[in-house]
């Protein structure tokens, strides 16, 4: 088999650059996306997640499960199994050092063309959509320290800039690969078509866009400043309650944030303008470093650098105690409706179980409750039984 017949791309990032988008549009349509010669291996989405664990040596850790020791060689076997094209997609790849990304890269055997894909979106937007996913995984630090220590970190040591800094993650992940197997597809800035990144996406894998439904896909949601600072203070009121590994994404961050806050209205997350001159600086440094890779570019890396002296233009909310109170009751209120729809599905789960274990019995039961005989002969029969359990 020639190594044109089989491409691996290695989709590594980064974080809040419309990964989740993309992804659900691909395992929500797995069958068709396989129809047209493009394999997601493994058997769902968190699969891959296990994957970049074990690439990063982190599988083993007692929080995950067993099976994501050593699961980056069932991605190889069974990309080299496919006569076509396979997609293995997480932001959390963007994190590997150079020697586990050389040595991820190099499990594929020499007839095997492996490609890495990296999107990338400008830091105006980046720096707020990081910050608020922070939150979401129980940080307590506030918008304003957050760009500082993004502004005091020169070495970019930090977790921010480790899958933030493009440049920094494909140096990294092209070690093992020509340039040209390497691509940047960037995502389209405010106001865009919303669906021209899978356009792109989906044009690099060798797919027809059109034929594939985007509009039902859930995008991450995002939060608003007024619900992101309720979420932090949420967060700081916790203490080793709700511990993060543990049950917090499960009960905080999936419902709290995304079921219940992410439908608030909200303002935007905006920078203040030295954070916003920051950012446009270093986005211009980071595609200058990659238009100096000589990587495929997919869209245009002037999409990564926004137009300076716009800061101000879009002015910060101002926060009371008196709008968080009121973000705080309808975070309540939103709270016991999701818990009353929660135990409504409890309800629903445990009636169809009796259902299927008992069907006779249960039909029974039905009937006596629309029926006044069969209800006076079922209570004389409970207190007879009743009786005889005494005796």
């Amino acid at each position: 088999m020639s190594s044109q017949s089989r491409r691996v791309f290695l989709h590594v990032g980064s974080p809040k650059t419309g990964t989740t988008f993309l992804q659900q549009v691909l395992w929500s349509q797995r069958k068709r996306a396989q129809d047209q010669g493009l394999l997601l291996p493994l058997e769902r989405f968190a699969d891959h997640f296990l994957a970049s664990l074990d690439v990063r040596g982190l599988a083993d850790r007692p929080e995950h499960p067993d099976r994501a020791v050593g699961i980056w060689q069932q991605v190889v076997e069974e990309a080299e199994a496919w006569p076509g094209t396979v997609l293995v997609s997480h932001e959390l790849f963007a994190a590997a050092t150079s020697e586990q990304a050389e040595r991820a890269v190099a499990a594929f055997g020499p007839d095997t063309d492996v490609h890495v894909v990296l999107t990338a979106r400008d830091l105006v937007r980046q720096i707020p959509a990081e910050w608020q996913e922070h939150v979401k995984h129980r940080s307590t630090k506030t918008f304003g320290s957050f760009v500082d220590d993004l502004r005091a970190d020169a070495d970019e040591k930090s977790w921010f800039w480790k899958v933030q800094d493009y440049a920094g993650v494909l140096e990294r992940w092209g070690r093992a690969v020509a340039a040209d197997r390497v691509h940047v597809v960037t995502v389209p800035p405010a106001g865009a078509d919303r669906g021209l990144l899978w356009v792109r996406f989906a044009g690099l894998l060798g797919l027809d866009p059109a034929s594939f439904d985007t509009t039902a896909s859930r995008l991450n949601p995002s939060l608003g400043v007024e619900q992101t600072e309720l979420l932090r203070r949420f967060n700081a009121s916790l203490g080793d309650r709700l511990p993060l590994p543990g049950p917090y994404p499960r009960v905080v961050k999936n419902v709290l944030a995304h079921r219940v806050l992410a439908r608030r209205p909200g303002a935007r997350i905006v920078l203040d303008p030295e954070g916003y001159d920051f950012a446009v600086t270093r986005s211009r440094e980071i595609a200058d470093r990659l238009g100096a890779l000589g990587v495929d570019v997919v869209g245009s890396l002037d999409e990564l650098v926004p137009e300076p002296n716009r800061a101000g233009s879009e002015p910060a909310a101002v926060l009371s105690e008196a709008v968080l109170l009121d973000e705080s009751l309808a975070a309540m209120a939103g709270l016991l409706e999701a818990l009353a729809d929660r135990t409504a599905q409890q309800r629903y789960e445990e009636l169809a179980q009796r259902m299927r274990d008992r069907p006779l019995r249960f039909a029974l039961l039905r009937w006596s409750e629309r029926h006044p005989g069969l209800m006076a002969a079922r209570r004389g029969f409970d207190r007879l039984r009743g009786r005889n359990r005494q005796t």
